[in-house]
């Protein structure tokens, strides 16, 4: 059973420890990436074991090439944090240096505070300055270079690149992991490198089973990835690989896959490798990793809240012309009414004029011509009312289609009212 169904059994510690002994280690470009994210002390231990590992370490040329291009952003983020806390501690210092309202605080103490203020921003300006100098001058690029020397893929042909974004389109349709996640993301650009960003996760996997097949060697794959379509979930708690990604592995490489996430890994370094892993690294680890949860989470619902805005923009306009559509009718058929009316009146009047001569015999008046322009004038009717009856059952559908737009103008206003209240 085990045998056909791998994914779902945990190695034994024996197994575990061999795997350890003789595998590769490949590193996701959201490992180097968060390098930029940790402090000082947790980076260079991070980087010290990687290290002492240097022989046995791998670097997929998609993920290079992800870390590269993603660098400056991440850098970027790094200095915006620092403004965001300086900002936040000028506020505080703003509303605690105000003396006309609560809360207030006596010049003493304020004096003392205003010197701890100073220091902070101070301390925050400079470690800020760090991050802006890794722009030009990044140290720590320097040493990831170091570490991966020699020990970087090489990329693949455009040919097999395009052969696996025809793969990858239905792979992401079955929702055959890795990747699948990033289905909704645009493949349809001209340029190629755009058109691969979608299947980037895909690329990798690929990769590492290359790798795995060329080195006749286990792989450990170290990722911060979070989507679920690299990890099994339950009830919000990650289980381990994906099953399939571990049967896919086995059948292709014919050799054994594991997968951790940094925290993970390192404690199990500290286990299987006997290296020195301090808990501090690991619970830092882990609280970025729980400050990156709670930043995407935000920014998916900005994402959310920004689609919904436009969703509303969107849904006045329709309203708008549907109104604008609405008032036309309005007008053709008032004006449909009252040619109706009239013809309705001719025509009445046409069949009294007839009844009088059919009754008094009158034979100086032409009853053929007669006739001829009461069935003109019918036929005129008909068509009136036959335009009348479509104007009015348009009308209809257009003010139930306005109702249904109303409707969800106001859940969608409601939706916007209830987050920005809950941001406030």
């Amino acid at each position: 059973m085990k045998d056909l169904f791998p994914g779902h059994f945990k190695e034994s510690e024996k197994n575990l420890k061999q795997v350890w002994d003789s595998c590769i280690f490949v590193f996701d470009a959201n490992i180097l990436l968060n390098f930029y994210r940790y402090s000082d002390s947790t980076r260079r231990e991070f980087l010290q074991l990687l290290k002492k590992i240097q022989e046995r370490v791998w670097l997929p040329h998609r993920a290079a090439e992800e870390y590269l291009n993603n660098r400056l952003s991440v850098i970027d983020q790094q200095e915006r944090s620092y403004d965001e806390t300086a900002k936040s501690i000028n506020s505080l210092r703003s509303d605690l240096d105000n003396a006309r309202q609560h809360p207030f605080v006596s010049q003493q103490t304020m004096n003392q505070v205003n010197k701890i203020f100073d220091l902070l921003c101070n301390e925050l300006s400079e470690n800020k300055g760090i991050h802006t100098k890794r722009i030009s001058n990044d140290e720590i690029k320097e040493s990831i270079s170091s570490i991966f020397e020699n020990n970087v893929g090489q990329p693949y042909s455009r040919e097999d690149l395009e052969k696996m974004i025809i793969d990858g389109e239905e792979r992401y349709k079955q929702k055959i992991p890795p990747g699948f996640k990033d289905g909704t993301k645009s493949g349809d650009s001209d340029v190629f490198t755009e058109r691969c960003r979608k299947y980037g996760d895909l690329i990798v996997w690929n990769q590492v089973i290359d790798k795995s097949i060329e080195a006749k060697k286990g792989i450990v794959l170290v990722t911060d990835d979070k989507k679920e379509d690299w990890w099994e979930k339950f009830k919000g708690k990650t289980v381990g690989p994906r099953p399939e990604l571990v049967k896919e592995f086995k059948d292709r490489a014919e050799n054994t896959f594991h997968m951790y996430q940094a925290d993970r890994f390192l404690e199990l370094a500290r286990e299987n490798l006997n290296e020195q892993v301090s808990d501090e690294i690991v619970e830092e680890i882990r609280e970025v990793r729980r400050r990156d949860k709670i930043a995407y989470k935000k920014m998916k619902e900005m994402e959310f809240m920004k689609r919904r805005k436009v969703k509303v923009h969107h849904l006045m306009d329709e309203l708008e012309q549907t109104r604008h559509q609405m008032m036309s009718y309005e007008k053709e058929m008032s004006m449909l009414q009252e040619k109706r009316h009239m013809l309705e009146n001719e025509r009445n009047n046409l069949r009294e004029h007839r009844n009088h001569i059919l009754h008094d015999g009158d034979r100086e008046i032409d009853s053929d011509r007669l006739m001829k322009h009461y069935e003109s004038v019918s036929e005129d009717y008909a068509q009136i009312k036959q335009h009348l009856d479509h104007s009015k059952s348009k009308y209809s559908e257009m003010s139930r289609h306005m109702m249904s737009l109303e409707q969800e103008l106001a859940h969608s206003m409601k939706i916007i009212e209830h987050e920005n209240a809950a941001d406030s």
